[in-house]
């Protein structure tokens, strides 16, 4: 098992080709796939109307953190011929959103720019997330391969046989080839924690 904690201090931010926007890469797991990655968890700040980029063979899911929302106009390739593309409105907070990552996609924003936090993973691996709201009970998740821990409020405590505290904005990323559960709890009254796992199909 690995268990890294990553700080906003250690993320790579990179500008959108377009110039709408950009990307700060929290963590990845490289991998020869059409990507260039296994899965990837990163946040996006988004500052004009236009095109997100498509991740052909993944699956997506995006997460509204602060601003006033966005409107997504999503091409579904599964889609018949003739169908118009959908148009999803994402303006609640902390709502995390799926949809396929090669699907051809534009956002318009609702009334200014936006931060969002996003899950890309390749098809071989599912996407299971929660928004998970903690007390100091212990919530016991099921086993997964690989665990993402996103802190959106307060400070979580992770138990892998060890514990790890993170607090506010930090990620915690597990890795645990026998699948073993790990176990959660707030630190703090009203913590919050996005938590992810990554498990093959």
């Amino acid at each position: 098992m690995s268990a890294r904690i990553v700080s906003p201090a250690q993320h790579r931010v990179m500008p959108w080709r377009n110039g709408g926007g950009t990307t700060a890469e929290i963590a990845f797991e490289p991998a020869d796939t059409p990507a260039g990655f296994r899965w990837r968890l990163s946040l996006a700040d988004v500052g004009t109307d236009g095109p997100f980029s498509a991740f052909p063979g993944c699956g997506r899911t995006i997460m509204l953190l602060s601003g006033r929302g966005m409107d997504l106009t999503i091409a579904d390739p599964g889609a018949d011929p003739g169908d118009l593309p959908r148009t999803v409105r994402l303006d609640t907070k902390h709502a995390p959103f799926d949809f396929d990552g090669e699907a051809a996609t534009s956002c318009k924003l609702v009334d200014g720019p936006v931060r969002d936090l996003n899950v890309i993973a390749d098809r071989s691996l599912q996407i299971d997330h929660r928004v998970a709201a903690l007390d100091d009970a212990d919530a016991v998740l099921e086993p997964a391969t690989v665990w993402l821990f996103h802190v959106l409020r307060g400070t979580a405590v992770i138990d892998i046989g060890r514990h790890l505290a993170v607090t506010e904005g930090e990620t915690a990323i597990i890795e645990d080839e026998d699948d073993r559960a790990p176990h959660l709890r707030g630190a703090e009254a009203d913590t919050l924690v996005y938590a992810v796992a990554l498990r093959p199909r």
